[in-house]
């Protein structure tokens, strides 16, 4: 199975970090249901994974997608997880 394929997922180092992203993209767009978030954390996580492989975005800098600041980012390989604050780890 190659990279493009494994299934990617994202996640936030803390509830705070994961709430000024969601008030961030709300006041953007609009308010958001569960299932949307679900949905949007996958957009992302596909194209942050994208992003990082193709160097346009390195880890532990800022990521920001449609305009709104995901946060910090760092990546578990042991949980093919993609993580984020809102403050430099």
């Amino acid at each position: 199975m190659d990279k493009l394929t494994e299934e990617v997922d994202i996640d936030f180092y803390q509830d705070n970090d994961e709430a000024a992203f969601l008030e961030a993209w709300e006041e953007k767009f609009g308010p958001i249901t569960n299932e949307g978030i679900e949905e949007l954390y996958q957009k992302i996580a596909l194209d942050i994974q994208e992003k990082v492989q193709t160097e346009q975005v390195k880890l532990g800098k800022k990521y920001v997608y449609q305009e709104v600041l995901v946060g910090y980012c760092d990546y578990s390989t042991a949980n093919n997880l993609f993580l984020f604050g809102q403050t430099k780890k």
